[in-house]
This record gives C-alpha cells, sequence and structure tokens, in this order.
C-alpha cells in the first residue's frame, strides 16, 4: 500500500543533458505536433524499443522541454533495485509501473507514458523488431477510463535497428538444464520464467539509424463500455501503431535520400 504522497521529479538540466548525446548521435524527426495538447494531460502509448534506453530520454525530454508536458513515465520495477539508477528515473519523471503510483499521478494531473508491452517488449530476441508484445494487459485502459484520460498513441522508429543481436536468449531458454533453473521458485520469479534476460548485441555501441518520433491524434475511450469494447479498442490500438510503423518506415526512406 502506498502510504505517502507521490512526489514526481522532473529536472529539465538532467533530461536535456541525459537526451543530449542520443540527439546528437541520432538525430531525431518529430512529426505530428499538431496532435500535441499540454492543455489536457493523457495518457501516451506507443511501442517500446530494445532495451528502452536510447530513445525513452530523447521522448521525454522533447515532451517536457519542447511542449511543456510534464510527464510520468510507468517504468518496469526492475529500474527500482539498481542503486543510483533508480535515482536518475525518478529524477527523469518515472515512477514504478504500479496502478497505486500510477493513480497519485494522475490525480495530480500528470501525463502519463505507458508502454503495455513493459520489460518484455524492451528485452527483445531476434525476430521481434517492433512487435508490440502487450500480452493480456487492459490496466492502463482501465486508469485511463478511470480519470478521464484521452489516449494519445505515438510510434517510435529507429530504436529496434541500433543492435544487431549476437546471442539470442531464446536459445539459452530451450536448454534443460537452464528450465530446470528456472523452475525454482525463487529465481524464476526474479527472472520471470526468462522475460528479463536480454539477448547479447554483436556490438556495444549501437548503430547511427536517425531516430523518429510521430504522435498520432488522441482517441477518446468515451466509447468503452464493457470488456468486449475494451479488448476491440485495444486491438484497434495496436493495429495503428503497427500502420504508422509502417508508414514510418515509407517515410523514412524518402527523408534519408
Amino acid at each position: 500500500m502506498v502510504k505517502k504522497q507521490l512526489e514526481i521529479k522532473h529536472n529539465s538540466k538532467l533530461l536535456r543533458a541525459i537526451s543530449a548525446l542520443q540527439r546528437f548521435y541520432f538525430r531525431p524527426t518529430f512529426l505530428g505536433a499538431e496532435n500535441i495538447n499540454p492543455q489536457k494531460p493523457a495518457m501516451y502509448v506507443g511501442n517500446h524499443t530494445i532495451y528502452g534506453v536510447l530513445d525513452s530520454s530523447i521522448l521525454i525530454d522533447y515532451l517536457y522541454n519542447e511542449h511543456k508536458i510534464a510527464i510520468v513515465s510507468l517504468a518496469d520495477h526492475m529500474h527500482f533495485h539498481i542503486p543510483i539508477w533508480k535515482e536518475m528515473v525518478k529524477r527523469v519523471g518515472g515512477v514504478d509501473g504500479v496502478q497505486a503510483y500510477a493513480r497519485q499521478a494522475m490525480q495530480q494531473g500528470y501525463s502519463i507514458l505507458v508502454f503495455p508491452g513493459g520489460g518484455r517488449e524492451v528485452i527483445k530476441r531476434k525476430g521481434e523488431a517492433y512487435q508490440l508484445i502487450w500480452k493480456q494487459r487492459y490496466g492502463f485502459l482501465k486508469l485511463a477510463q478511470e480519470f478521464g484520460y484521452d489516449i494519445a498513441p505515438f510510434v517510435a522508429l529507429g530504436g529496434d535497428e541500433v543492435f544487431e543481436l549476437g546471442f539470442d536468449v531464446n536459445m539459452l531458454l530451450k536448454q534443460k538444464w537452464f528450465n530446470k533453473i528456472l523452475s525454482n521458485p525463487k529465481i524464476g520469479s526474479f527472472l520471470r520464467n526468462g522475460e528479463v534476460i536480454p539477448s547479447i548485441p554483436k556490438h556495444i555501441i549501437p548503430k547511427r539509424i536517425p531516430f523518429y518520433f510521430k504522435f498520432m491524434p488522441r482517441l477518446s475511450i468515451d466509447q468503452i463500455e464493457n470488456m468486449e469494447d475494451m479488448i476491440q479498442f485495444r486491438d484497434d490500438l495496436q493495429q495503428l501503431i503497427y500502420a504508422e510503423i509502417a508508414a514510418l518506415k515509407v517515410y523514412r526512406e524518402s527523408d534519408c535520400k
């Protein structure tokens, strides 16, 4: 139970400093700025790219410093088990991604950044580039409905192409001896049955690929009246994001000529 008021920290200078190298290296392009409304909080929902650290800070920095949107990112629990790093995550507006904290942030009027794929979508394996691994998660939509937030869809392009995977964790998960280790309740729980084990890239220096971010028009959730409506809305949202990723790839081809 969360007993004290959640303190949201946004350090604009730190945000800009963290994203400065990424912005220089990946030369991000932002599209759809006309769909960004800083006057009304929303739930920003999009795809999470591999490792989740190369483009997230650029996105948060852009919304905060360019559009004055103090956005709270619902981060994976693992971030908050790492000393020093967890404080860094907090200072750029990250909170542990549990509903109690999300509710407190929304009660304070913050926009929310949600990657429904969570940690699993970050831990990409071979052949999973730009895949949405949302499982059966609907909590983010229920929260948006509870607080009357629109869904603000966006897509990120480039992040899933900067690393070529050398070791695919799927190979490890197929080993009987490793599955025996995972069968230990404590180990299996800590590693989430292997979901949080990353694949290893061939090179630690990412390729210098231009990043693109596109913000789509907001979607009202007023039409959601039951679970069937919610399932349909989420399915449509996924298909919208997939379609916009494909369209952004086409745009990139012409833009890079």
